[in-house]
């Protein structure tokens, strides 16, 4: 696995806990503050109902008996199961035995479900006033339950965009590098090769200059392609030189580099940064020498074409490659000859607002279509 990759899945996982852990800190806050005023309200609940079986004491039993039952059965009809003893005599009593105990407060469970049981005991002249009161749980649990489920569907939702910029962000500032590597090997190639000669021996001044000459063009040309990659990729602060350039030079010295090429220049300048157009140029042509035989390099006022009469690329590879897709799951052999590069020009492309496109057709060839917006 590459290194950017790694750092993206400890990076992205460290942010996964930090926003799950946030919102499951949050959501304990919420339901723990929810608990106790349920908790607060269910004693005035209970204690209201105490104070009316304390109030009514001393009255006639029959109607203290009507008065606390008229109040059970209101409490009954939302949900609340209450008892009231005075003594060893029941006043009112909708409280099932399951739920009884000797705990002033507790939860318990009761038909599948959760209870929140208070009991409250008073001694007055020699009277004994027990009240038990039960608060059915389950309808908070259910809020609390859908807000712990939205507050995972929103860290989900957020998780999903950040670890999306996430990986755009490394994968961005990852490309120039893998551009770079790939813009290093033909400069490379042609010092090491000049160094070779130069290591011959035997050879006379003029062709040591030439060498030497060949060997500081490319390094020249090395530094200024680095450099305008990392810009490029916003790796390093700068600008590119958009500027008018002579494109014939251009060609010409294309032609010098791959004699077998025919160029054609319907125009003398272009606008555009003379660095990345020539290392876009170079791409396109080594592409299409790597598909076909006979390339051809056109430039006119609307775009730059290169033209190859090699094997007509497939649709799935066609549409990936005009998709800017990664290459890497496709054929190999296809991916091998019209892959190499391309993603590379494409980013020089977007870099001068051009846009980059393939047409294969059997009869007429592969063409890479440069055009200038």
């Amino acid at each position: 696995m590459q290194v950017w990759k790694k750092n993206f899945l400890i990076t992205y996982g460290m942010f996964l806990i930090v926003i799950y852990g946030g919102f499951l800190l949050l959501d304990n806050y919420i339901s723990r503050n929810e608990f106790i005023q349920w908790v607060e309200h269910a004693y005035n609940d209970e204690k209201s109902l105490f104070y009316l079986a304390e109030g009514l004491k001393e009255e006639e039993l029959s109607r203290m008996s009507m008065n606390i039952n008229a109040a059970v059965q209101n409490y009954r009809e939302s949900g609340i199961l209450t008892r009231v003893q005075m003594n060893t005599y029941t006043v009112a009593d909708y409280f099932p035995e399951e739920l009884s105990g000797s705990r002033t407060i507790e939860i318990k469970k009761y038909k599948g479900e959760r209870f929140l049981v208070i009991r409250g005991v008073k001694e007055m002249d020699g009277d004994g006033l027990e009240v038990s009161y039960a608060k059915n749980l389950e309808a908070l649990f259910e809020v609390q339950e859908r807000r712990l489920f939205m507050f995972c569907a929103v860290g989900l939702a957020f998780s999903a965009g950040i670890g999306i910029l996430l990986y755009m962000s490394m994968r961005r500032v990852n490309r120039p590098v893998n551009q770079i590597a790939h813009e290093l090997r033909t400069p490379l190639t042609g010092i090491r090769g000049y160094a070779e000669y130069l290591m011959m021996g035997k050879l006379t001044e003029e062709d040591r200059f030439f060498a030497a000459r060949q060997i500081v063009d490319s390094a020249k040309n090395l530094e200024s392609i680095t450099e305008k990659l990392l810009i490029m990729g916003n790796v390093k602060e700068g600008s590119l030189q958009i500027r008018r350039m002579d494109i014939r030079r251009l060609l010409d010295e294309l032609k010098e580099q791959y004699p077998d090429i025919k160029t054609d220049s319907r125009i003398e300048y272009l606008n555009g940064d003379e660095t990345l157009v020539r290392c876009l140029l170079e791409n396109l042509t080594a592409n299409a020498l790597s598909a076909g035989i006979h390339i051809k390099v056109t430039v006119d006022e609307s775009c730059i074409c290169v033209w190859n009469d090699g094997e007509l690329l497939d649709e799935k590879l066609l549409r990936a490659v005009n998709k800017g897709q990664e290459l890497s799951g496709l054929a190999e052999s296809q991916a091998g000859r019209h892959g190499y590069g391309i993603q590379v020009c494409r980013e020089i492309a977007l870099a001068h607002g051009w846009k980059l496109r393939y047409l294969s057709a059997e009869e007429e060839g592969t063409t890479a279509i440069c055009r200038f917006r």
